[in-house]
């Protein structure tokens, strides 16, 4: 029997290019279900969670004609049985554990796969490069955004004011998403108070007026430490220069 889709959500495309960036608990899913059919070794104290060459070679073995992990794979494996000649046979390759694996990954990226703008009619924050460090403030790379005075800024996702701050010019905070994300948005004409909790869309303050950079904008700095580890950061360019990685590329490369 095929186990359902929301059991055993959809979580790819993985694969081997990326050097070695694509990454997450359904490449240790994947291995765990080949080995329990026979396509790699059964060594889960050795196994991590990087979608590998070897893992890539049980598959095509197993599933010829195909490359990486995507959807014609993932149809494929939530149909998978254990061979007859192997031990647990005839039980799916996706055992308990694999589900609860790709269950948890599922949600994780739920919470940042949404992530909208934060002006109306602005691109969602997953579609933005990183242009430059955000000044004294470590780990919290940024790209500017809504460049008219005024312009009134909403939440990309559902925030929490953490902690107060300050902009040159303007007002500043700092806050965490939903999505496990963290944030500093400057240049504002006011913050909103600690403890504020504000829901996607829902408006934060105005563009001040400012001149940093060419004229008036918001900056907004985005922080993986919560979700990616301490001192882990999204890549960057540090001169205001476009061509670093979108956001949300390096989110669905980078799952942990």
């Amino acid at each position: 029997m095929t186990i359902s889709t929301s059991a055993f959500p959809y979580t790819g495309p993985y694969s081997v290019e990326g050097n070695g960036q694509h990454k997450g608990p359904t490449a240790l899913a994947l291995k765990r279900a080949m080995a329990r059919m026979g396509h790699l070794p059964w060594q889960p104290d050795l196994w991590d969670a990087i979608y590998n060459r070897k893992l890539e070679a049980a598959l095509d073995e197993w599933d010829a004609g195909k490359n990486g992990y995507a959807e014609g794979r993932y149809d494929r494996i939530r149909a998978a049985i254990i061979p007859a000649e192997l031990p647990h046979a005839g039980e799916p390759a996706l055992d308990s554990v694999c589900l609860q694996l790709v269950v948890e990954e599922a949600a994780t990226k739920a919470g940042w796969s949404s992530l909208g703008p934060v002006f109306n009619g602005g691109a969602s924050v997953l579609q933005h490069d990183l242009t430059h460090a955000t000044s004294g403030i470590a780990l919290y790379p940024a790209f500017d955004d809504a460049f008219t005075q005024g312009t009134t800024i909403i939440a990309p996702e559902a925030l929490t004011v953490t902690r107060d701050s300050s902009s040159t010019p303007g007002d500043a905070f700092y806050a965490d998403g939903a999505s496990g994300l963290r944030y500093w948005f400057g240049h504002l004409d006011i913050a909103p108070p600690v403890g504020m909790k504000l829901k996607t869309g829902q408006t934060i303050a105005h563009v001040c007026a400012n001149t940093v950079g060419g004229g008036p904008h918001v900056h907004v700095a985005v922080n993986v430490e919560q979700i990616w580890g301490v001192g882990q950061q999204l890549q960057h360019h540090t001169d205001y220069t476009h061509g670093a990685p979108l956001i949300g590329d390096q989110l669905a490369a980078h799952v942990c």
